[in-house]
C-alpha cells in the first residue's frame, strides 16, 4: 500500500528568524510522503527570502495579504491534497518521527480521529522551560477540554482530513481560533495519544496570547466570543461550563503574567469554588482571599530550577533525536 500523503500547513508572519527551522523539521520527517504548504501572511521582512534557501519539491509557498492565522490555515486547506493534515507554527519544531508515529496511531482507528503527542516547552532562546505531562487519554475528550484541560495545540496533532469536511475550518472571527476549532472537533471525533513528547513548543514573550493580556477589556471580550460562537452547537449546561472555564483560565493567566490588577477586576465574574483542584488554581484562590499573587513568582522559580537541573539532559535529548534547535 502506498504511504499516506500528509499535508503540513505552516502559517508565518514576519518569521525570517524562525521559518527555516520549522520547515526543515517538517521536511526531515521519517515519513517522507508529505507536502509542506507555507502560507506567508503578508510578511514585510525577509521571510520569503529565507524560504528560498530551501530546495525541496515538497515545499509549496502561498502568499496572502495580512489576514491572520485562521485565514492562512484555511487558504492552505483549500489546496491541501493529503489524507491527513498537520499544523506547525513557525516557531515550533518537530522531532523527525512525529508524523510517522501519529500516522500509525490514526491508521489503527476505525473512524476519523485526531492523533496527538506531547511536547517540550522552551523560551525565546530555545532553553528548556518544562516537559509536558505524558498524556494518554483515548477516545472522547470534549468534556475534558470544556472543563479546562489544554493539551491539543495544533502543532501537536495530526487530523484525519474527513474531520474538516464534516465540521469546517478555523473561525477567522475568533482570536482563540485553535481552541474553538478543537472544541468543535472533539465534540464529534475521538483522540488517540502517541504517549511521546514529539514536538518543541516555543513560549514566546511576544506571542499574541500573552500580548492581549495587557488590555483587560479586549482579553475578556475575546474569551466570551468563544462562548457566543459555540452557542448554537452546545447545550445550555455546556455553554455554562465553557464560560466558567474561559473566565477561570483568563484569571489564572492574568496572575501568571503579573497582571494582578486585571485578575482582581475579573474576580467578580468567577465562582471561587472553581479555583480548587490544581496547584495553580489553589494559588489563584490565595490571591482571591489575600491579594497576594504567588502564581507569577512561583512559576518563574520553578522554570529557573528546571532549566538548571535539566539543561544538560535537554541538550543530549536534542542530539539523540536529531533536532537542531536554533532561533536566529
Amino acid at each position: 500500500m502506498d504511504a499516506a500523503l500528509v499535508s503540513v500547513i505552516v502559517p508565518v508572519y514576519q518569521g525570517e528568524r524562525l521559518i527555516v527551522g520549522a520547515v526543515r523539521s517538517a521536511l526531515q520527517q521519517t515519513h517522507r510522503a508529505l507536502e509542506v504548504l507555507v502560507v506567508d501572511d503578508g510578511s514585510t521582512d525577509k521571510t520569503l527570502e529565507r524560504l528560498g534557501e530551501i530546495d525541496d519539491p515538497r515545499l509549496h509557498i502561498l502568499r496572502q495579504p495580512n489576514s491572520g492565522t485562521a485565514v492562512a490555515r484555511n487558504a492552505a486547506l483549500e489546496g491541501a491534497r493529503g489524507r491527513y493534515v498537520a499544523f506547525l507554527d513557525a516557531d515550533d519544531r518537530w522531532f523527525p518521527e512525529k508524523i510517522a508515529t501519529e500516522l500509525a496511531v490514526l491508521e489503527r482507528s476505525t473512524e476519523p480521529a485526531i492523533a496527538y503527542s506531547c511536547h517540550y516547552a522552551v523560551d525565546d532562546a530555545g532553553r528548556l522551560l518544562h516537559a509536558s505531562p505524558l498524556r494518554t487519554h483515548c477516545g472522547r475528550a470534549f468534556d475534558l477540554l470544556l472543563d479546562g484541560e489544554d493539551f491539543l495545540m495544533p502543532s501537536l496533532c495530526l487530523f484525519d482530513r474527513r474531520i474538516f469536511e464534516r465540521i469546517g475550518t478555523f473561525a477567522p472571527q475568533c482570536f482563540h481560533e485553535d481552541y474553538e476549532f478543537v472544541l468543535r472537533a472533539t465534540r464529534l471525533f475521538p483522540i488517540y495519544p502517541t504517549g511521546q513528547r514529539l514536538a518543541v513548543y516555543r513560549q514566546t514573550t511576544s506571542g499574541k496570547c500573552r500580548a492581549i493580556l495587557s488590555d483587560y477589556d479586549r482579553a475578556l471580550a475575546e474569551e466570551l466570543r468563544i462562548v457566543r460562537e459555540l452557542r448554537a452547537a452546545l447545550s445550555s449546561d455546556e455553554l455554562s461550563r465553557l464560560r466558567c472555564n474561559v473566565l477561570r483560565g483568563l484569571y489564572l493567566r492574568f496572575l501568571m503574567y503579573g497582571f494582578s490588577r486585571h485578575a482582581r477586576r475579573i474576580l467578580g465574574e468567577i465562582d471561587l469554588s472553581d479555583l480548587r483542584g490544581s496547584a495553580k488554581a489553589s494559588i489563584g484562590l490565595i490571591f482571591a482571599r489575600t491579594g497576594l499573587n504567588f502564581v507569577a513568582p512561583a512559576r518563574a522559580l520553578l522554570q529557573s530550577l528546571n532549566r538548571v537541573r535539566a539543561q544538560g539532559r535537554w541538550r543530549r535529548e536534542l542530539a539523540r533525536r536529531g533536532l537542531e534547535l536554533r532561533y536566529e
